[in-house]
This record gives structure tokens, sequence and C-alpha cells, in this order.
């Protein structure tokens, strides 16, 4: 337990520009430097502030080159032997690495905080203190969530920095302890942050909004059925109180909605869905800012996204590696242009011509067979260029290629750098947020469920239809309402890191994990057309019940006779 709490500060990794998520330190401080009495601009203590967002997520191929939705139904690691593999067939355990695993990081964030709560009020920067206080309380709240979300209850140590001489043999908070804790520093932190709008220079920095919408997804993943009284059965009672709540409470559900509305009601409206007219679902992506964005991951202009995941028959500045194969289970998933799901009767669905008249988002998501990329088409059926089926080649397993995140590549002859920023929060997943929790506290769907799903698929420019639904149906019951809602936040949020967690937070995972999934085996004709078939083309496994949390890590267990480990492990 102790390189939780003792990771040293003597020396820091501080970054020396005001771009601060970037690659590799380009100074070395110590800690006495940064928290300098004659610093009178406070220079070092802002760039340790600004180094701490470096831990915020960062979902672009970050398992060992892999999207952690590889571990899913919606996509497969088109590399054989990754670091995901190991987490999408169940081959992890307390001992050995998992390659998600975020307890070190988890801590390391929270005690650089701390050191910083500690330490910033000796430097003569006052007005601004109280602003810096409050962002980096933000990031330690992020960090408790996500420790919070694989472990479930964590060790709270408020806002100590630990000795030699401290006793770190602590227990694990409760989950509500641990949910009351980030939800009230949600609350104490919202009007010391930055307020919108925010000038060019603080985006990316912790805002009202950024605290809202992470108070959000607490509160919605709290009211989930894993947390809200349906931890395992076989789990002691001190088990039962780290995992989640003892409890099933309606009023969680509740507290999410709220929650949701606090943020889409905020003055002067600041984040909304762009107009279909004005911008392209991709286009959300490719901004630095625009108003759907709530808070992202900056990086620097690139191309690591086409360039890891790419379509693999190119060369020179062209070529991919192929690394994430989507699955024939999410392309299915998105309804037709009509917003009709594609196995209704009369949905103009056609299974030799299948990417016709589908849901937008489905071209913005997934690179498929004869679809113009780098000024020619793709050739996705069996021997051609992008799955030319030779020994020892990565290619698609799916017969697809991620498509979302990158730019517009439709006629060029080579990728070229750009923004290419991780989004954190953003205002769809708020509304989904909403719909899913208020859905769920009602005995009927309302009303303003109903448009906040019409909002989204409007912006995603599905046909509106001669009675302005958008293909959603009239009078649905509260679990048709259920299925659609989590249907559409598989198909917005894709690849954004939130399929892996809504499949555990559902209790899904056990059936939805557990299962083959399929690809599209294509084959050319000699007239030039195509026969699509659909066919299996690997599996996913899912060790129920211990793979709703994972395990804490044996090294920490071993050294806290305190620290108690979850069910199953």
């Amino acid at each position: 337990m102790k390189n939780i709490y003792l990771i040293l500060l003597a020396v820091l990794i501080i970054s020396g520009c005001k771009k601060y998520q970037q690659d590799g330190p380009l100074e070395n401080l110590t800690e006495d430097l940064v928290f300098d009495p004659q610093d009178k601009n406070g220079y070092y203590a802002e760039q340790y502030l600004n180094n701490l967002y470096s831990s915020l997520p960062n979902g672009f191929n970050r398992i060992g080159g892999d999207f952690l939705d590889a571990a899913t139904d919606d996509a497969l690691p088109s590399r054989d032997g990754t670091d995901i593999e190991n987490v999408s067939q169940a081959r992890i355990s307390s001992v050995i690495s998992n390659p998600d695993g975020y307890w070190n990081n988890g801590y390391t964030t929270i005690r650089k905080v701390n050191v910083f709560l500690q330490k910033i009020d000796v430097v003569p920067v006052a007005a601004r203190i109280p602003g810096w206080k409050a962002e980096v309380r933000f990031l330690r709240a992020m960090a408790y969530f996500e420790l919070l979300k694989r472990y479930g209850g964590i060790p709270l140590v408020g806002d100590q920095v630990f000795s030699d001489a401290d006793n770190l043999n602590i227990k694990r908070s409760t989950f509500a302890a641990c949910v009351d804790y980030i939800v009230n520093e949600c609350d104490a932190i919202k009007t010391l942050v930055k307020q919108e709008p925010l000038s060019a220079t603080d985006w990316g920095h912790a805002s009202r909004g950024a605290v809202l919408a992470l108070k959000s997804r607490v509160l919605l993943y709290a009211a989930s059925p894993l947390f809200n009284g349906g931890v395992a059965a076989g789990a002691t009672a001190e088990q039962r109180e780290v995992m989640g709540y003892a409890n099933f409470d309606a009023e969680r559900w509740n507290k999410a909605a709220q929650a949701a509305l606090e943020l889409i009601n905020l003055p002067g409206k600041p984040y909304s869905l762009p107009a279909p007219a004005s911008k392209s679902f991709s286009a959300i992506f490719l901004d630095r800012k625009n108003s759907e964005i709530i808070l992202d991951y900056l990086r620097d202009v690139n191309y690591d996204i086409e360039y890891n995941n790419g379509p693999i028959g190119f060369s020179n500045q062209a070529t991919g590696l192929g690394r994430t194969s989507p699955t024939q289970d999410l392309v299915d998933a998105f309804p037709t242009l009509a917003g009709r799901g594609i196995a209704e009767t009369g949905s103009g669905y056609q299974s030799q011509a299948p990417y016709a008249n589908r849901d937008p988002r489905l071209a913005f998501t997934v690179l498929a067979n004869d679809v113009t990329w780098l000024n020619r088409k793709l050739e996705m059926f069996e021997g051609g260029l992008d799955k030319p089926n030779k020994g020892g080649r990565v290619q698609t397993k799916t017969g697809y290629y991620l498509r979302k995140f990158m730019g517009n590549f439709t006629t060029a002859t080579s990728y070229a750098n750009g923004p290419r920023n991780f989004i954190i929060f953003r205002y769809a997943e708020i509304l989904l947020n909403f719909a899913e929790a208020q859905n769920e506290y009602l005995s009927t769907p309302s009303a303003d469920i109903y448009n906040a799903l019409r909002d989204l698929r409007r912006r995603a420019q599905i046909t509106e239809g001669t009675t302005n639904k958008f293909g959603i149906k009239d009078n649905m019951t509260k679990a048709e309402m259920r299925d659609a809602i989590k249907n559409e936040r598989r198909l917005e949020l894709a690849f954004e890191e939130h399929r892996y967690w809504d499949l555990r937070r559902w209790k899904d995972a056990e059936k939805v994990l557990n299962q083959s999934l399929s690809g599209m085996q294509i084959i050319k004709n000699a007239n030039g057309s195509f026969t699509y078939t659909k066919v299996p083309v690997g599996q996913v496994r899912f060790a129920f019940p211990k793979m709703y949390l994972y395990p804490v890590p044996f090294a920490e267990i071993s050294k806290s006779s305190n620290l108690i480990q979850n069910y199953g492990w």
C-alpha cells in the first residue's frame, strides 16, 4: 500500500509549454522550486497544475495500442496476442497485470493534487489560487471516479500527504461514501472553476460544465443496476458495502436525472448539439472547440488515429496499421436512414447493399467495402488490397476498419496532421444520461425523453419523416424505451470508452460479452458486384460475476490487512 501514498515528488515531470498534455518532460524541477514564495507570477506552480491534466483519460488506442472497445461486442483487435485480448477473454487476475488497471495511477494523481493544495498558498499569486485549487480538486474527483468505476469503494484519503511515519493500513471507504465525496466536491467547486464562455487559453481546463458533467456521470453510474442494490448475492456484508449500495433506491435515478438537467439548463445554454446543417457528425471530433464539447484531452496536431487504425492497403504516408476491426454486431445496430431497425418490416434494408440508406453515423464510425477513402474504393473483399489474406499480415477480421475520429480523407492521397483531441465529456452524453435516468425513474416515458433521442437523431441527419419522429416509435413502454436509449448510446458514443462500462453498470455484460461476434465476408463477383455474408469471426468472454469489478491488485492487498478484495477474486 505504501507505493500508493509515498510516491516521491523530489523530481516532477513538468511541461514547459502551454499545451500541457504532451509526451515527454521538457525540464525537471524540484518541489521547492515549483512552490516558490519568490515566483511572483506563479509560473512553475502553473506548469505543475497544467501537467496534472495529463492524468485525464486519453482513450485512443491506449490499451497496448488498441481501443478499450475492442474488449466489447463493438470491435475486435486485428492483431493476435494483444493486451486487450487479456481483457476481452477474461484473462486478468489480482496477480497478473491488468492492462486497464488504474490503482497506482489514480493514487499518484491524488497525491500530486494534495501536494499542490498543501503548498500552493506560499506562491504570491493570491488572486489565482482559489481557481487553481478548484481545478486540482476537479482532477482529484476525476481520479476517484476512475478508481470507483473499476474497483468500487476505495480508500478516501482527503487532503493528506502521507509520510513514512504514517499508518497506511487504510480501509476501503464504502461505495456510498465515495459517491458522496465526489458529488460533494463537484458541488463545492462548480462556482469556483472557470465559468462559460471559456476563452481560447482556458479551453481544456476544468470548467463549470466539466464539473457538472462529472457529477452527472457519477450519479448515473451510482443509480445503475450494478451498484444500485445489484451486488452479487455471494458477497460478504463488508464486500457489499464497498461494491455498491446494499439496497435499491429509485430516488438515485431521480438524482442522476436532476444532475444532467443542471448542466442542460445552465444559464445562457453554453452547450448544445451543433445544427445539422452546420456540422456533420464527424466534425465534432475534429474541432478544437465547438458547442458540444464540454471537456477534452488536448493533444498536438497529428494523424496517429489514421495511422494506427486506417486500412492497410495503402503505402507511404497513407499507410494504416488497421488495428481495430469493428464488428458486424455494431454495424447491424445502426438503423436505416429513416431511423428504423434493419430487421423491421419495411425498413428498406438491403442485405446485398447493406450500407445504402443507413443512419449517416454509420459511415462516420466505420469504413466499409467499396467506400471511397484516400481517393480509391476500399477493397475489403477476400483477396482485396485491404484484406489480402496473406500469411502473417495484420488485416481486418470483420470486413471493416475504424472511421470515427479521423479527418476527411475521402479524396486526399495521404494523411495530414489535424486536431485529434480525445473528448472526455460532450453534450450528447448528458442528453443520454438524462434520458436514461428519467426513464428509469418514471413509470412511463415522458415527452422530454423522446425529445432527447429525437434531438440526437436530428443532428445525425436521420430522415425526419412526416410525423417528425426520426424513426422513434410512439407510446413505448418503459422497457422499450430502455432498449432504445441503450442502442442510441451505443451508436452515438461508439469508441469513446462508454460501451465497456455501460454493459457492466447495466449488468448486461454477462450476456452480451459471452457470445460469438460477427463480421462480413465479402466476395467480389466476376461482373464486379459483391456478395455479402455474415460470418462468425471471434468470441468475447466475461467471467461472471467477478469481472463486473476489477480485483484490487494483490501487491496492495498483501501490504494492508485492512484492504478487502472484491467478490469473486
